[in-house]
Parts: structure tokens; sequence; C-alpha cells
């Protein structure tokens, strides 16, 4: 069910998106199973669908650790070393692919609302992300948007509210004029506690119909 947690007079002007199960669709199974060949015992205990990630891994997120101190535990977790490629590719199982027509959806937006994208993320996600290999359509992926704000990198993860209000802050945006899409219903009540407005998303469904009618209804 979408629906807005505050009402509020000003028309929407911010659009803020997470990035797994929502600007990509997320294969959950298959990060998973590159975890356990790594080596690492009951990997279904850390990653619960729908979940915040467990242990070290919501650590690595939320930025208590360095991507070398999440190495040097992870090697240990595993009974030996294991690289920061290793990892990485490891992560990068949970991207499946882009949300279809995504793209051309970001740029449409472009023209109307100024687009953030806020994720709990870890460096490994975020090195493949950034790079110049992760370029749809032959183009940066940050330059879909004005700001991309990382966990690790603001040493604040979702839920907490102290991260939408941090976004809100460095970014000069009203939360009475921004909305932020999820697919945890968790992440949503956390932005909820600082006024913005939220659509909550299903990983994998064609959401970007029902979001354009909702957005059309709050001008």
């Amino acid at each position: 069910m979408r629906f807005p947690f505050a009402i509020f007079a000003n028309m929407i002007k911010n659009l803020i998106f997470d990035w797994g199960g929502v600007l990509s669709v997320s294969d959950h199974e298959a990060a998973v199973g590159r975890f356990k060949a790594l080596g690492l015992r009951n990997a279904e205990s850390y990653f619960k669908a729908g979940c915040n990630w467990q242990s070290i891994f919501g650590e690595v997120e939320s930025g208590k650790l360095s991507a070398d101190e999440f190495l040097s535990a992870f090697s240990r977790l595993c009974g030996h070393p294991v690289s920061f490629a290793e990892v990485a590719y490891a992560w990068w199982g949970f991207f499946s692919h882009l949300q279809p027509g995504i793209l051309q959806a970001l740029d449409t937006w472009h023209h109307h609302y100024d687009i953030y994208l806020l994720t709990n993320n870890n460096p490994f996600m975020m090195s493949y992300i950034r790079s110049d290999d992760f370029a749809p359509e032959g183009r940066p992926f940050c330059t879909y948007f004005r700001k991309m704000y990382v966990s690790c990198e603001c040493h604040l993860a979702k839920p907490d509210p102290a991260i939408y209000r941090y976004v809100l802050n460095d970014a000069h945006l009203q939360s009475s004029e921004s909305i932020f899409v999820d697919d945890r219903f968790s992440n949503l009540e956390g932005a909820a506690q600082v006024g913005l407005a939220t659509f909550l998303v299903k990983n994998g469904e064609n959401w970007i119909p029902e979001f354009e009618q909702r957005l059309n209804s709050e001008h």
C-alpha cells in the first residue's frame, strides 16, 4: 500500500530514491550463494530478506567498519584471507538488473524535480556503482542524481531518522517538499518521522506508472 505518512501543503520538488529493490532489482539468493562460495557459513542468517543486514555486514554499511576492517573480520569468519575484489563480487550478487524504464524515467523527472539517491550500502558495492564499468547507456550512474548519499559514508543508516535529517540538511531540502521511495516499510517509517512523504515499492514490480500518478496528484 502506498500512502504518505504526512500531509503537507507544498508540492513535491525533491525525489529521494533507495537503490536495491527500487532503482535496481535485487537477487537475494544469488548474493547469498556467492558469500557461501567464499566460505561464509550460515550466510542466510546475515542476509534476512526484507531486513537490514546483521553483524559485520550492517556495521560496514553504517560506517562502523572500514573496508579493510570488514575484510579482516570477514576473512576470520571464512577461515581464510578474502580479497576486496572477491567480496565486491559477492556483494554485487544482490544486483540483478536495473528497474526497466528507470533511466528514462529519471531523465524525465529531472526536468521537474531534484533527484537524490539515499542507500544503505558499502564500499564494495559503491566501488562498482561509481566506476566507469557501471555506466548504463554509456553514462556514469552518478550523473542521474544531484547527489548520492551512502550510509557507509554518512556514518548513519536507514531507518534511523538521523540519516534523513542529514540528507535534508546537507541538500537544503524541505521535508514537506520531498518524497522518499524504498522497498522496506521500516525505512519508510524512519523517513516519516522527519516529515517526508513516502512511497513503498516491491522488488521486481513495475512501480513507475503508479509513482507518476502519485506525483501528479501532489501538484
